[in-house]
């Protein structure tokens, strides 16, 4: 047909639509105007809906019509049982007006019919008997018109099947699907059922209506043992005050739900509930004759946020869910009972909820998606919404005919984040105490739910040839016995087959068996989205085939392809096109070359099954399909069985994504073995992933960088070694730091801690470590980086798993441990990214002598090792020196010297860098001895070195002065005011590289070291010492004293020490106030200070 042609045949199908919309028009203009005007009175214009601009002085068009109906349908119009039945033709009612209203040149006769035939309906639904005769006219003209034209209609896709067995019917003579599914009126919504739109009347017949919903509803045990223990409850008969629902995504929990909204309903919607589709047996296991009406309380957790108004009316809002359901189940006399707890935001509990439930019974309250609520509230709101749930139930337990149902997910993508997972948690607890027992669809279940879903039940003649069907199909297995799996020989694969007709029972088994390990493919819902576009699709492509098989799936059809490919590796889809089913594919390509496999279609066929069966695997060798597996996905009675296995060779000959390892056949990307790594990911826990954290924390201490010593996540840190150089302490995953928490992080109390005790002692040299942390938020990945790497692992070493995979898969395993280890170690570099250190408190009298104080380092995509990452970051910011100028060392100098001494050892210089944190930390003793070197040299400062000190004659002995070099080894010698030096010539330098040594120059021999007594001379002691103190720097002053004496006396045993404090002061003639005297007074109390140890005098 030529595009002139095309373009004429949509202007004479638009305009047989418009002449049927201006039939309907008439039809519905009085139907409208006598509902809205009994509501509304005279004036009911006003209320209508119009398009915007519209003259409301104007008659209605087809528009305003059908936007009333929509607007007005929970109020006013879903009262109408004829009409409430054909709602959905409503809205194709509006889509095909807005069709030809925006025409935009393209309209299929086959779009043209569909929209005729929803015209006709909804004129019938209101007895426009006139008007449905004129549309049926109108509809045989486009009819008549389609037949000339309909093999050329683009829409409908050749199939390329192959013959069907003479004797058997095709499906599509014996098994018609439901309407919505043979117009493709459906979408990916109607599978999703909306509690909260169903509530308000809104969506397909087959959810809101309660007659259709049960007609496609298959009573599941699961949903069996909760329908008979809710219709007990509400009876007054026992049954379940609470029940739980919850599965993982996808697990028929919002269905479960519908049912019970639907059955509580029925007798309101004008049904006897007893009497819809599968309710008898339902009642006469409860023992219950009917069921009366009941009040129903809706609330979906995601259909208004946590912050919205939950309904308002008159002026009066309600905000709570408390509020909500009070107002449902007793109106606003219901909410004014629990005004306080509204208006408050808290929780009303149990004992204000049972007066109200108590009224409403017998009442039904459905609570689903509870988890995603609760994520959206925080602080008080949070734990009030708690709080309520266990008020409910427990009001619910007390009322009879009371009946709360809550749906709860088991985990992944609905939970959420943590406050997610803590809700479930939570929300767990509560139901989990009352909950009653509910299991989801499973097994041959869900057969029946998928062809209820999508086909109208047979009649006499359908089964018939359904079982004529089957018999050959088993006929088929049973005579071929070695090319089929074992269980087709079994008498319940034949009931599997009745029961899934027209569809094989393998499409529903591999769903339910390998789509469903697949965490974006939702179990019933996920298969009905791809079943039904594929249905039409061999529907209006006029399948001839006795059952749908997984070979006849038609993945070329753009709707199933979106729909299959969805769930799956993004990478699935070009190797669906390039090899499985596309016009150029692979398979197509060899079906050309081989006429003996163009003929059966076979190569096609082949590959759709292993697609099919296999992708959800991503191309693990153990997800393979078997030869068997082949053929029963692809035979037909009369069909040559072998075919399809040779089909599949040649195709794995020249494929570059179909792997084979003797018998058995899969799709892959790429040879991966992710998802077992996965799973054995799993089964590692935090412990494990520590383990392996403080093993590669090990490993980056060898790279050490500017850091004389490096101890990485010691057993017990308290216990690393005393030592004047600076040392890198990493700490543990378990000791990660948050900044929000300052000191009373676990990284900065576990600092702290090894800051201040060696062993059982006091630690000498504080000023000496530094610490590397985790990031607290980090920390989580670098585990699961660990998990996965031992995961890969694990693979590497299983010997009978390595020896089952194909070369490329095992190359592959050994390409994915690598990358796992170079992620893990770029986690773990990336997550110790915190230093902590100790420094000088800015209260001067604080006990502790230090804080813990941070900085935070950069180590982009984790390449440094976490020493050299950090010894970069300390050296710029000053927190560690490997240099010291000679001016900041006498900066620090000069408040330290004592003024009554005329010198200072080196080694007492050392100690103090070492010790004292409000000091510079120096890298170790050599960077303070050519400090000392350089501020000796310099005569602007004034200070020598002497190699000793005679006490006895008060003599300096190798001093050296001014521009002499020094070697690089100050021993143990002084720093010594030049005043102070008292020989008339000083002494010759040391031997050093400098321009002044001289090869006869003797360097001075040093005294034994601090002038200790000889060894002869016996041993003191008792110690005595009185220092007087600057009350400005006490605490810095006594913290040294402590470091410098009291630990260094407390290390020879039966040492025993006694402190004592002395305080006086004194104040001008006026004296102190008295506000003064009694603090003091007060506070020395306080301190245990004996009461006669103290006091004021004049």
């Amino acid at each position: 047909m030529s595009q002139s042609d095309t373009r004429e045949t949509a202007l004479a199908a638009k305009q047989r639509v418009e002449n049927a919309l201006e039939v309907l028009r008439v039809g519905l203009s009085s139907y409208v105007a006598k509902h809205m005007e009994q509501r509304h009175g005279s004036d009911w214009r006003h209320y209508v809906s119009r398009a915007r601009g519209a003259d409301a002085r104007n008659g209605l068009d087809i528009y305003a019509l059908l936007k009333t109906l929509l607007d007005n349908w929970g109020e006013l119009f879903r009262h109408d049982e004829q009409l409430r039945k054909a709602r959905s033709f409503i809205s194709h009612a509006m889509d095909a007006r807005n069709t030809v209203a925006h025409f935009s040149g393209v309209l299929t006769s086959r779009e043209a019919l569909r929209y005729l035939d929803a015209l006709r309906e909804l004129a019938a639904s209101i007895a426009a008997v006139p008007q449905v005769r004129i549309i049926e006219r109108i509809y045989e003209e486009q009819r008549a018109s389609d037949a000339s034209t309909a093999t050329d209609d683009p829409s409908v896709l050749d199939l390329e099947e192959p013959a069907a067995p003479h004797r058997l019917r095709p499906w599509r003579e014996v098994c018609e699907p439901h309407p919505d599914v043979l117009e493709a009126r459906f979408s990916d919504a109607e599978f999703a059922a909306n509690l909260a739109l169903v509530d308000q009347g809104q969506g397909a017949d087959e959810y809101v209506d309660p007659a259709a919903f049960f007609r496609i509803t298959y009573a599941t045990e699961g949903l069996r043992r909760v329908l008979i223990t809710t219709l007990a409850r509400l009876s007054g008969k026992g049954g379940d005050p609470v029940i739980g629902l919850q599965t993982n995504f996808g697990g028929g929990k919002t269905h479960t739900m519908l049912a019970l909204y639907h059955l509580a309903g029925a007798s309101q919607a004008g049904y006897r509930p007893e009497e819809l589709a599968g309710m008898e047996p339902i009642f006469d296991a409860a023992g219950i004759e009917t069921l009366g009406r009941v009040k129903r309380a809706v609330f979906v957790g995601t259909h208004k946020g946590a912050a919205e108004v939950m309904h308002a009316e008159d002026g009066r809002q309600i905000r709570t869910l408390w509020g909500y359901l009070a107002w449902r189940l007793g109106g606003w006399a219901a909410v004014e009972s629990i005004a306080e707890s509204e208006a408050a935001r808290t929780n009303p509990g149990s004992e204000r909820l049972i007066p109200i439930l108590r009224d409403a019974a017998p009442c039904l309250i459905l609570m689903d998606e509870v988890v995603a609520f609760a994520r959206q509230l925080r602080g008080l709101e949070y734990d009030a919404f708690h709080a309520f749930v266990q008020s409910l139930t427990e009001a619910s337990a007390a009322v009879e005919g009371a009946v709360v149902v809550g749906s709860l997910p088991e985990s992944g993508a609905e939970v959420g984040d943590e406050q997610g997972s803590d809700a479930l948690q939570r929300l767990e607890k509560i139901f989990g105490r009352v909950q009653s027992a509910w299991a989801p669809a499973s097994g041959i279940e869900t057969f029946e739910i998928v062809r209820r879903r999508l086909f109208q039940p047979l009649d006499d003649a359908g089964e018939s040839a359904r079982d004529v069907t089957v018999r050959e199909f088993r006929k088929l297995y049973r005579d071929h016995r070695a090319d089929f799996p074992p269980e087709m020989r079994e008498s319940a694969y034949e009931e599997q087959m009745r029961r899934a007709y027209p569809l094989h029972p393998e499409v529903l088994r591999r769903f339910s068996g390998d789509w469903s390990v697949l965490e974006k493919f939702q179990r019933t819902r996920g298969i009905l989205k791809i079943m039904a576009n594929a249905v039409y699709a061999l529907w209006s492509g006029e399948s001839t085939a006795p059952l749908i098989t997984p070979a006849l799936l038609p993945f070329r059809d753009d709707k199933v392809r979106t729909a299959l490919l969805e769930p799956l590796d993004r990478a699935f889809g070009p190797i669906l096109q390039s090899e499985v089913d596309g016009d150029q594919s692979l398979s197509a390509r060899i079906e050309a070359q081989r006429p003996r496999f163009a003929k059966t279609k076979a190569a096609r066929a082949a590959a759709r099954a292993v697609f099919f069966a296999t992708a959800p695997h991503a191309g693990a060798a153990r997800g393979g399909m078997s030869g068997t597996e082949i053929r029963l996905a692809c035979a037909q009675p009369g069909d040559q069985i072998a075919i399809f296995g040779e089909a599949l060779q040649e195709i794995a000959a020249r494929s570059a994504h179909l792997y084979r390892d003797g018998d058995n056949y899969w799709f892959s990307p790429q040879p991966t073995l992710n998802k077992l790594a996965s799973d054995r990911a799993r089964d590692f826990t935090d412990e494990h992933a520590d383990r392996r954290i403080v093993e590669i924390l090990r490993e980056d201490q060898r790279t050490r960088a500017g850091f004389p010593r490096v101890h990485a996540a010691p057993d017990n840190p308290s216990d690393i070694e005393e030592g004047r150089a600076t040392a890198l302490v990493i700490l543990p995953p378990t000791a990660s730091h948050d900044a929000s928490m300052g000191p009373q992080s676990p990284a900065a109390i576990l600092a702290a801690e090894t800051v201040r005790r060696r062993g059982s002692g006091q630690r000498r040299y504080r000023n000496a470590l530094l610490f590397a942390a985790a990031d607290a938020s980090s920390v989580g990945a670098a585990r699961e980086n660990a998990k996965r790497e031992r995961a890969w692992h694990s693979i590497l070493h299983d010997a009978d798993l390595m020896d089952n995979l194909t070369k490329a898969q095992t190359r592959d395993a050994e390409t994915q441990a690598a990358r796992s280890r170079q992620s893990l170690h770029q986690s773990i570099r990336g997550a110790w990214v915190h230093i902590l250190y100790p420094d000088a408190p800015e209260d001067a009298a604080a006990t502790a002598g230090f804080v813990m104080r941070s900085t935070r380092l950069t180590n982009r995509s984790g390449m440094k090792p976490i020493p050299e990452a950090v010894w970069a970051k300390a050296q710029s910011d000053g927190t560690v020196h490997d240099t010291l100028g000679p001016g900041n060392l006498a900066k620090e100098l000069e408040p330290l010297w004592p003024a009554e001494k005329q010198h200072l050892t080196v080694d007492d210089i050392r100690d103090w860098f070492a010790s004292f944190v409000y000091l510079p930390r120096v890298r170790d003793d050599g960077v303070l001895d050519t400090a000392l070197q350089h501020l000796c040299s310099d005569m602007e400062f004034p200070y020598a070195y002497a190699s000793g000190f005679d006490e006895d004659s008060g003599i300096y002995e190798g001093v050296v002065d001014g521009k002499a070099w020094l070697s690089a080894d100050l021993g143990a010698g002084v720093l010594v005011r030049r005043e102070a030096i008292q020989t008339e010539d000083p002494a010759p330098p040391p031997i050093g590289p400098g321009p002044s040594s001289s090869p006869d120059l003797i360097p001075p021999t040093p005294p034994s070291p601090g002038g200790r007594a000889s060894p002869e001379t016996p041993p003191p002691t008792r110690f005595y010492a009185s220092v007087s103190i600057n009350p400005e720097r006490a605490g810095i002053e006594v913290a040294r004293i402590m470091d410098g004496l009291l630990v260094e006396l407390t290390r020879t045993n039966g040492s025993t020490l006694r402190l004592t404090l002395e305080l006086e002061g004194t104040t001008s003639t006026q004296g102190y106030p008295e506000d003064v005297v009694d603090t003091v007074k007060a506070n020395a109390l306080d301190l245990k200070l004996d009461a006669g140890s103290f006091g004021f005098e004049e």
